[in-house]
């Protein structure tokens, strides 16, 4: 079984993961845009049970609605964000993550709100909202 592991710039947060993602893809949305400071933003989604925290002395969370996300109160690396419609699942930013050519993108969620100027060019499925199941 393959692990993985994630910290932010200064080590006061760090994850070490196991097995498979649940979710790899990128996010074009406007409020992911805006909380990472970044034209597009990747995610490696891990259920609960996939992964343990073995640092979060400087964990920090701020809410917008449903999503909680998750940044470090010193360094100020983001960390993940959470869906209070997925309990079960933390969408780690590809970014805190160690070794990320391992969390290749397999879809793009909002893609309509795309940056023009920002040049993508792959076959990767393309969705309108989000890529990923939500309950009815």
């Amino acid at each position: 079984m393959s692990t993985y592991q994630g910290s932010c710039r200064c080590g006061g947060v760090a994850i070490e993961a196991r097995g498979k993602t649940h979710f790899q893809g990128y996010c074009h949305c406007d409020d992911c845009r805006r909380s990472n400071g970044a034209p597009i933003v990747s995610f490696a989604g891990f259920e609960r049970d996939q992964f343990e925290w073995t640092s979060q002395e400087t964990l920090a969370e701020w809410r917008n609605g449903q999503f909680k996300r998750l940044f470090c109160r010193d360094c100020g690396s983001p960390i993940a964000y959470t869906d209070d419609q997925l309990p079960e699942v933390v969408f780690f930013y590809t970014g805190f993550m160690e070794n990320q050519e391992a969390f290749p993108p397999e879809h793009h969620s909002y893609h309509h709100r795309k940056i023009d100027w920002l040049e993508l060019v792959d076959d990767l499925p393309k969705f309108e909202q989000t890529s990923y199941p939500r309950p009815e």
